[in-house]
């Protein structure tokens, strides 16, 4: 990772829909460029393509960093507290979620 990365505040993307809405949008490369962005890299892989004009369109993301550690006590609590309140949460969620319970630094995040 560069300098300027390490430098700028971290934005954690909870969702791969997040990703995919701001591809639609045209606006992920503007927030990339304003953010570290982490992905846990479920999310990283939930997000392939995204449709735009009736045409569908592959992701490449690149420049972000993937989050492979996280905690599986911390993925075990979200999980079952999200079965406990019936509450839907897929992979990337979880992870995601499980993620900012664990991390020591300052992140910021987004789920649009």
């Amino acid at each position: 990772m560069d300098l300027r990365k390490e430098t700028m505040r971290k934005l954690l993307l909870l969702d791969a829909d997040v990703i995919i809405d701001l591809h639609t949008l045209d606006l992920f490369e503007k927030v990339s460029k304003a953010y570290n962005i982490c992905l846990t890299r479920n999310v990283f892989e939930e997000a392939r393509y995204y449709k735009k004009g009736g045409a569908k369109i592959a992701i490449d993301i690149k420049d972000v960093t993937i989050i492979e550690d996280v905690d599986l006590e911390s993925l075990r609590k979200v999980k079952r507290e999200a079965k406990e309140s019936r509450l839907g949460i897929d992979p990337g969620e979880s992870t995601s979620i499980a993620y900012l319970m664990q991390a020591e630094e300052e992140i910021t995040f987004c789920n649009l």
